[in-house]
């Protein structure tokens, strides 16, 4: 290409001023279009591309327990204002736990009634495990059936704002001995006992379970406590009137044995 040019270059020498004149822009023309083909060109650049997106997070997965104890929280109403438990809490009926696991927390429930104050009687567990991608699984439950309205609204000490009753039956000994443990009232289980409201209108039916207790969840105000008759004994405990406030109220019911 280099002779080639050159030869180009030393014949417009030999043409005549005019005619080189004419030929100046073919030549400068081509002068371009052999830099540009020449093997030491340097090319520009194509133009830059904006960089591509980036490809939106996937589902937030779970890294604490509290996510993980909401999860199981929000499928069952029972669940609902649950807390954490409290190791330093004498009492508390209803919490739960979260501990980690290789795919993610086990988490479990207890709701327990029937004086919790002392340790609670009867206890229900639910033992759920939670995936890191929000996965709930319910493993396994055990305990007794947990009673309607139970737990109830929290009221920062038993558990339960409304009525623990315990339904005892005596005497038990023809001749009462003080302090001896053979003769103390018994618990009366199955005794069925109604609560009224100020108008008169039955608001809840309760069972006595195998302690004698049954709780109710109530809102506060005035209530009556009726209980039915119990075969076997003489007679049924007179009707109670109880006051619910802010704080769950424990009433005695006692039915006379007819031991005299």
């Amino acid at each position: 290409m280099n002779h080639l040019l050159l030869s180009v270059l030393r014949r417009s020498a030999a043409v005549p001023r005019r005619r080189r004149a004419a030929a100046l822009p073919v030549l400068i023309a081509f002068g371009l279009a052999f830099g540009a083909c020449s093997p030491g060109a340097t090319r520009s650049a194509p133009p830059s591309r904006s960089p591509a997106p980036s490809i939106a997070p996937g589902p937030t997965t779970i890294t604490a327990p509290e996510a993980a104890a909401g999860l199981v929280l929000a499928a069952d109403p029972r669940f609902a204002g649950l807390a954490p438990q409290d190791p330093n809490r004498i009492g508390q009926c209803c919490f739960w736990t979260a501990t980690p696991t290789a795919n993610g927390y086990a988490v479990t429930l207890e709701i327990g009634w029937g004086d919790c104050p002392a340790g609670c009687i009867n206890r229900h567990h639910w033992f759920y495990s939670v995936a890191t991608d929000g996965t709930v699984h319910l493993d396994r439950e055990d305990g007794p059936p947990v009673p309607a309205g139970i737990p109830g609204p929290a009221d920062g000490t038993t558990g339960v704002i409304g009525i623990r009753g315990i339904a005892t039956g005596g005497p038990v000994c023809p001749v009462a001995r003080p302090n001896d443990p053979a003769c103390a009232d018994r618990p009366v289980a199955g005794a069925t006992v109604h609560v009224l409201d100020v108008t008169g209108t039955e608001v809840a039916t309760m069972e006595t379970d195998t302690t004698g207790t049954f709780v109710v969840a109530l809102p506060p105000g005035q209530y009556r406590l009726v209980a039915d008759p119990v075969q076997g004994l003489m007679r049924a405990p007179q009707p109670t009137d109880v006051t619910v406030g802010a704080t769950q109220v424990t009433v005695q019911l006692t039915y006379d044995t007819g031991i005299r």
